[in-house]
């Protein structure tokens, strides 16, 4: 993932949420935040539910920004 695509840090820093209220208010630890800001971890849907609800964003936005970035796509399982 580009290292300028980052629109889930962006949300959270326009809401002026640091990581640790952001994680209490979704119940997600703050490495599991760090980690999608980061596209270190694509998530599951229940945690971008999450988000989207404590970030104020429409769901249909986080649907967009996973499609642009490829989050979207199938997991690959082993043969």
């Amino acid at each position: 993932m580009s290292e300028t695509v980052r629109p889930l840090r962006a949300w959270r820093y326009a809401r002026a949420l640091g990581v640790r209220e952001l994680s209490r208010q979704t119940g997600l630890s703050p490495q599991t935040i760090t980690a999608l800001e980061s596209g270190r971890s694509r998530g599951y849907p229940q945690t971008w539910r999450k988000l989207a609800q404590a970030l104020s964003i429409e769901p249909e936005q986080i649907a967009e920004y996973r499609r642009a970035v490829g989050l979207d796509r199938p997991e690959r399982t082993e043969p």
